[in-house]
């Protein structure tokens, strides 16, 4: 907790920044993330044809165009700049003459099994869990977390977390090596939400925040009021309860995740898997509302939109992910894991109107691209799960009764445990993923 005075000078101070703020302007880097380190691209030099970049920024990363607002291109190379005024390069990128002509990526993923081992038919590929969320002590203050009546909570890392157990059980039944981004309900970071509140006052100050869909940091902005004017009417308390909100979104929405990034990198795994339980609206925790339906969704990474690329880490993440040529492969892997999941659970897609923060991709109608900053810094082809919805009836009665063997009577269906229902939709994709009949 602040003290009065500290809160008093921050409250001003966090003013100050706001005030004066620009919008993303160059060099700007959001919330937490480190300074791009521009060389570590450069082995990607000339590993790819200007035919191919620009296929990939204008299906896969930027379709409104977004990304040529910071490049200027010509056939033999493209600069990326940090301004729209293209005045501050930040890294060229030569291009190689001819597809025959392209120079070998400095790293590859497996995308197709090894063994001849028809019983573990993944050894040899490598393939990283994250279970999301943190939970335990933490649940509550991520929302990811609500109460009904007298039924058990629902707390989404531990449906995660379990969820995880039995995949990881199968696929490694399967021959796979299992890297754990997390693997209890500990945060992976060593930075608390009390480490952060300068972070969160810079945060706050941004006039041109990164999007409010989830996309990496989420800065609340107090439901879009400006905030020069909320903090004029803002009494300290109210102050500081901004600045503590920031924080814990900043702890949980962007450092576990780049902690957890830093894990699953340096263990180069062939295919990172994200597992989440979806949820609608469901008001006071305490007192939640159902909602009847349970839909899926799955994203690969793409789809950047214009406040993202206002950053330079979005650029450096984005050219990394785009020379990495992990697209294919990525949006692939969706596919197979998210037809293996709605031909298993049985729970319709997702439908996402054409102005929101993704846009559909392949042909299978639960897969969509979407900028999430897990699938964004993880390195290598990231499948990225929502699963059935925690609050809707055709998925909450199966969930709270945790996991079983077997099957169980619940609401007149004999039904397998919803966990293991999920994994092995996810394990059968994956197999397919990996060339495994």
């Amino acid at each position: 907790m602040l003290s009065s005075h500290s809160l008093h000078f921050l409250g001003w101070v966090a003013l100050g920044l706001i005030l004066s703020a620009p919008l993303a302007s160059a060099g700007q880097l959001s919330p937490l993330a480190p300074t791009p380190n521009w060389l570590a691209l450069e082995p990607y030099q000339q590993t790819i044809t200007r035919h191919e970049f620009t296929r990939l920024v204008d299906q896969v990363y930027t379709p409104d165009g977004t990304f040529w607002n910071y490049a200027n291109i010509d056939d033999k190379h493209v600069v990326v700049f940090s301004d729209t005024a293209k005045r501050h390069p930040l890294f060229t990128l030569h291009f190689a003459t001819s597809d025959s002509a392209c120079a070998p990526l400095p790293y590859s993923y497996k995308t197709q099994a090894i063994s001849h081992d028809p019983v573990r038919p993944l050894k040899g590929i490598r393939i990283a869990l994250d279970p999301g969320h943190i939970g335990g002590d933490w649940a509550q203050l991520e929302a990811r977390y609500f109460k009904l009546d007298g039924d058990p909570p629902v707390e989404e890392a531990r449906l995660n977390l379990i969820t995880c157990q039995r995949l990881a059980e199968r696929l490694q039944a399967d021959g796979a090596e299992i890297v754990w981004a997390k693997h209890d309900y500990e945060p992976v970071t060593h930075l608390r939400p009390d480490n952060l509140h300068r972070e969160a006052i810079a945060a706050l100050a941004l006039s041109g925040p990164a999007s409010s869909t989830g996309s990496g940091y989420t800065p609340s902005f107090l439901f879009g009021l400006p905030l020069p004017h909320a903090f004029r009417r803002s009494s300290q308390t109210t102050i500081q309860s901004r600045i503590d909100n920031e924080a814990a979104l900043l702890f949980y929405r962007v450092a576990e995740i780049r902690a957890r990034g830093d894990v699953v990198n340096k263990r180069h795994p062939d295919l990172t898997i994200c597992v989440h339980y979806n949820a609608d609206d469901w008001g006071d925790p305490d007192h939640p509302t159902l909602t009847e339906h349970s839909r899926l969704v799955i994203f690969t990474n793409g789809a950047y939109e214009k406040s993202e690329l206002a950053y330079d880490d979005y650029k450096y993440d984005m050219l990394r992910k785009l020379l990495d040529r992990t697209a294919v492969q990525e949006e692939r892997g969706c596919a197979m894991v998210g037809q293996a999941m709605l031909d298993a659970l049985k729970y319709p897609p997702e439908d996402y109107p054409g102005t929101y923060f993704a846009h559909h991709v392949t042909d299978v109608p639960s897969v969509y691209a979407r900028d999430l900053l897990a699938n964004r810094i993880y390195h290598g082809p990231v499948i990225y799960c929502e699963g059935p919805y925690m609050n809707a009836r055709d998925a909450y009665y199966r969930i709270i009764a945790g996991d079983y063997l077997g099957l169980r009577t619940i609401q007149g269906q004999s039904v397998p445990s919803i966990y293991r229902d999920y994994a092995a939709a996810v394990e059968k994709g994956v197999l397919k993923y990996f060339g495994v009949k």
